[in-house]
């Protein structure tokens, strides 16, 4: 493959299956590339991409207003509604606004919050395995990797559980506004649709936090004020709605991506099966090998140079953190499987001042699931032919729409 006849293309179903080959071709020849299907440059060496995810005065996480501009004929006022409550996200906000935010946010997610979880995800992870059929056929991702996250997620922020499907609902329509459904016609009605019914659940439960204090995130972040200042109510939704959509689709990815690799290298399987308290260092290698987070978008503020390529003002930029994770040049042999890998210096949450809060929650999920289905299972195999797995259609997160698979005690 050459960079003449290169077209990175993620809606076609083989690069999203596989889009590693074209990565590395990429990192070889043209590491800053100019794709005409994405409109944006496509970025790939860890060094670059660590250069833009840590240069905020550069490249800016302010998406939104490019939004605005690239919006078809009728869609704007479906975009404002779900706009109004995007502003609010940190992810898409750069200092002092992000800064501003993230303090809020750091001090309501933090190592402890996540640590006092463990017992949850525990007991959910054992709950959930008990209704696995075994020595039958299923679909892990609806039966167990999006149920999971999400359960953690709503008992964090102090959502009823059985509002889980519900919920998750109206947060996959709304990211179909955000990172992919190119082909989905009606994607900004749904996606409206979704973030109005997310924030009307929100706002009810601010209200009644008002009058009764709970030991929830939403509580604290109520009561939450930096230099002074609280967070106004379309900031509480917008933080609730990033929490929520970032909490369980990533751990999702995580939990499936895992999987995928092992059923697909049952050497690593057999190793970890005979050396459990090798899973920590195991889950750095899972989010290094097939990272749950594909890329993570920026607008190029003023003209500069990256790679050796002139990039001007408004133009967008793609850092490819699957792509960074098997840089050659930091990695040894990185297409292999390596679950003993360390260090391990991956970026599969990101760098810099945007890196993501909830990096220690995915840790703890991943490993606590990964340790109890060794423990319970004596083999763990796919249901259907690796090719017939399909991947999710979108530029943000990475990952099967489904996994078939079949589990043996």
């Amino acid at each position: 493959m050459t960079v003449t006849d290169l077209s990175f293309d993620p809606s076609d179903p083989a690069t999203l299956r596989n889009p590693h080959p074209i990565f590395a071709t990429l990192r070889r020849e043209d590491p800053v590339h100019w794709s005409e299907a994405m409109s944006g440059w496509i970025v790939t060496t860890y060094d670059d991409i660590l250069d833009g995810l840590t240069n905020s005065s550069t490249f800016s996480a302010e998406r939104l207003t490019n939004v605005r501009k690239h919006l078809p004929s009728g869609a704007q006022s479906a975009a404002e509604d779900i706009l109004r409550y995007l502003n609010s996200w940190m992810v898409f906000r750069d200092p002092p606004d992000h800064t501003r935010l993230r303090r809020h946010m750091a001090a309501v997610l933090s190592l402890p919050t996540f640590e006092a979880l463990r017992g949850t995800v525990s007991d959910l992870t054992n709950m959930l395995l008990d209704e696995l059929p075994v020595d039958a056929p299923f679909d892990m991702v609806s039966s167990f990797s999006i149920l999971l996250p999400g359960m953690v997620v709503m008992e964090l922020m102090g959502v009823e559980r059985d509002r889980l499907l519900e919920v998750k609902s109206w947060s996959d329509d709304m990211m179909l506004f955000i990172g992919s459904a190119r082909g989905v016609p009606d994607k900004y009605e749904r996606a409206r649709r979704g973030a109005t019914a997310m924030a009307a659940l929100f706002k009810e439960m601010i209200a009644e936090r008002r009058h009764t204090a709970h030991s929830d995130i939403l509580s604290q972040l109520m009561a939450s004020e930096i230099d002074g200042q609280a967070l106004n109510d379309d900031e509480l939704v917008g933080c609730l709605m990033m929490v929520l959509n970032g909490g369980h689709e990533t751990t999702a990815n995580l939990i499936n991506n895992s999987l995928m690799a092992l059923v697909q290298h049952p050497d690593q399987l057999e190793w970890l099966r005979a050396n459990p308290d090798g899973i920590d260092v195991a889950v750095e290698e899972f989010l290094r090998y097939d990272s749950p987070i594909l890329s993570i978008g920026r607008v190029v503020k003023e003209e500069t140079e990256l790679g050796g390529k002139q990039l001007s003002a408004g133009e967008r930029a793609f850092f490819m953190l699957l792509s960074a994770n098997r840089d050659e040049e930091v990695f040894d042999d990185p297409d292999t499987l390596d679950v003993t890998r360390n260090p391990n210096p991956h970026m599969a949450f990101g760098k810099g001042p945007h890196f993501c809060l909830g990096t220690p929650l995915a840790r703890i999920e991943g490993q606590i699931v990964l340790r109890e289905m060794l423990q319970r299972y004596r083999s763990i195999d796919l249901a259907a032919p690796l090719e017939e797995v399909t991947w999710i259609n979108s530029m943000v997160t990475r990952g099967p729409t489904r996994l078939p698979l079949k589990l043996t005690r």
